[in-house]
């Protein structure tokens, strides 16, 4: 026979229904509530100062009074080489000065240079905005780490790449590459220009040849081809535009986009797949936060804020980059850099074992060159 349920059991029922119901609300505000006294102790010490790489950081300046006259936080930043950057912070912290509190570039040199020397602070326990936080907004449904701890180097650039090729319009008709077998043809020797891949700025694109494509498509491409290499981005995407190359290679896309804006016979962007695998990476666009910053509040809030809503849509109107939340819109994104929905990606660096993936690739590249004289 069926029995009522008693008096107590329904009222547990109940109070138990009330905490999965209201538990998160309470926690909501709670986060709020810190949010709030942040900012106060933020808006106390006045400014947070910050590295920001590259193209970010050139095309980022004017849009940074909108967060200074919301927040009245002053933002004051440097830009340029992460590279050149690297050495003269930790030089300045050998002589006790600590001026960063934060720093947005590639992978390097934050997970071979700036973790074991001690100038970074996890980032992952300093944040706790829930909007920053909430995984569903992210691409693939998670927050991309990339230094092998899993705690310091976070990303927050996603774009899309078809193909890591950049081209000279008048030389190439994009459909002979289907393949990057292509560009092993005896047709293209002595036509192609690249970055040093043994460089930090181009060294992403040696992982993502050597990840997707195999050590030996590396090995025969940096051997059999007669390529060309430059340590300047500019340099080698100008000798592209003035028809000396065929192809740009290794990390040309931005000078070549500038190329092609002041109307040079150049293109950035591949128009379509190629057969192997394509990938998205943070490129300059990760995050991490410096130990013993000069203001720990603002740094705090600052870190919290840019990985919103509102930081990213800031961050793609002045890059043109695409950020790797996929809950806002795409105002401001450069249509090459879109990731096409349903489409695979690798996502370079988030391996668990990229470090030892990029050393290997890394030892295979100065090998090959140095087996040609380069």
């Amino acid at each position: 026979m069926f029995q009522a349920p008693s008096l107590r059991t329904r009222f547990l029922a109940v109070m138990a229904l009330l905490a999965l119901t209201v538990a998160p609300v309470a926690v909501q505000g709670g986060a709020q509530e810190d949010q709030k006294k942040l900012l106060k102790a933020a808006q106390k010490e006045g400014k947070v100062q910050a590295f920001i790489c590259c193209g970010l950081g050139r095309g980022i300046g004017k849009l940074i009074p909108e967060f200074e006259k919301k927040y009245g936080i002053q933002v004051i930043f440097s830009t340029g080489s992460s590279r050149e950057q690297s050495p003269k912070v930790l030089a300045e912290r050998r002589a006790g000065r600590y001026t960063l509190d934060v720093w947005m570039g590639g992978l390097n040199p934050a997970i071979p240079t700036l973790i074991p020397a001690g100038a970074l602070r996890p980032l992952k326990p300093m944040l706790f905005f829930p909007e920053a936080l909430d995984k569903s907004g992210w691409y693939q449904q998670r927050m991309h780490w990339f230094d092998p701890q899993k705690k310091y180097v976070l990303g927050f650039r996603g774009n899309a790449s078809k193909a890591d090729i950049t081209y000279n319009t008048k030389l190439v008709d994009p459909n002979e590459i289907q393949s990057y077998y292509d560009l092993l043809k005896p047709k293209w020797k002595g036509k192609i220009i690249m970055r040093d891949p043994r460089e930090v700025g181009s060294s992403g694109s040696t992982a993502f040849f050597y990840l997707s494509l195999g050590g030996e498509w590396l090995r025969r491409f940096l051997t059999e081809t007669d390529v060309t290499v430059s340590r300047s981005a500019r340099r080698a995407a100008e000798a592209l535009a003035l028809g000396k190359y065929a192809f740009c290679m290794f990390a040309c896309t931005r000078e070549v986009r500038r190329l092609k804006r002041e109307g040079h016979p150049v293109e950035n962007a591949f128009p379509h797949y190629l057969k192997e695998a394509s990938r998205v990476s943070p490129g300059g666009g990760a995050l991490y936060a410096l130990d013993r910053a000069p203001h720990p509040n603002a740094q705090k809030f600052f870190l919290n804020w840019w990985l919103t809503k509102e930081g990213q849509s800031m961050m793609q109107r002045g890059s043109g980059d695409q950020s790797l939340r996929d809950d806002i819109s795409l105002g401001g994104v450069l249509p090459e850099n879109i990731r096409e929905k349903g489409k695979k990606y690798i996502v370079l660096g988030s391996q668990d074992n990229y470090q030892g993936i990029l050393d290997q690739a890394m030892k295979l590249t100065r090998k090959a060159l140095a087996s040609v004289g380069k």
